[in-house]
């Protein structure tokens, strides 16, 4: 008793209970788990591995790049269809052509559109340039017009130019046409702006690349009223 009572005592807040120091398994495991010494013994179990098992190490790192990103089939095929489709009609460099598929296919996914049919506007309307300025002031990858969105949107918060932002509020603007008219060439029509497809060179242009050599069918003309 006389002998304890001369021992050191801590208290971690960490392990939440105090503790007589010396080498006793309460001790032995605070230093484990809450110091310099668990950071050594990590150290040296690292060291081990790649000295004696260095294949354990990539199998790990292949383990976490795979977590991190992962696509289904049916994602990767997209991914494949938009990639191909930038690279044929538009001269976008090869490392901002991976990322830009990448935001295509996740927004045209989240809004349910076709993501080749959103990398065909992208060309038509900036040829993947995102700080394209037209005369309308429409603005970035996919022509976001500002007067017209600009007070549904907040541009000082959202930065129109970012492809990010761009692309997100393009879908959406075009997801709501396509919900409201319920058909494609009416759809593609609004959303440059133009309420009449007969007339839309637009139209043509975004089809070709879209579903090359396919036309669009003519909706029916309203029957005229009997007086």
């Amino acid at each position: 008793m006389h002998k304890l009572l001369y021992q050191r005592i801590i208290f971690c807040n960490k392990c939440r209970r105090s503790m007589f120091v010396g080498p006793n398994a309460r001790y032995l495991i605070h230093l484990a788990r809450h110091t310099a010494f668990n950071k050594l013994l990590i150290f040296v179990a690292v060291l081990a591995l790649i000295s004696f098992a260095p294949s354990t190490i990539s199998i790990m790192s292949a383990r976490k790049g795979s977590l991190a990103y992962f696509a289904s089939e049916e994602q990767l095929k997209q991914e494949k269809v938009v990639q191909n489709t930038l690279q044929k009609h538009s001269a976008i460099k090869s490392e901002q052509t991976n990322r830009l598929t990448k935001l295509i296919v996740r927004h045209a996914r989240e809004k349910k559109l076709d993501p080749k049919l959103v990398a065909a506007i992208i060309v038509v309307e900036s040829h993947g340039n995102p700080t394209a300025i037209s005369e309308a002031k429409s603005v970035g990858l996919m022509q976001v017009h500002i007067p017209t969105w600009g007070g549904v949107i907040d541009f000082t918060e959202r930065n129109p130019f970012d492809p990010e932002v761009n692309i997100d509020v393009g879908t959406t603007i075009l997801a709501d046409y396509l919900k409201r008219y319920k058909d494609l060439g009416t759809a593609l029509t609004a959303y440059e702006g133009n309420r009449d497809p007969d007339t839309s060179e637009y139209l043509a242009k975004v089809m070709e690349i879209y579903r090359p050599g396919s036309t669009l069918p003519r909706k029916p003309a309203a029957p005229a009223e009997t007086p």
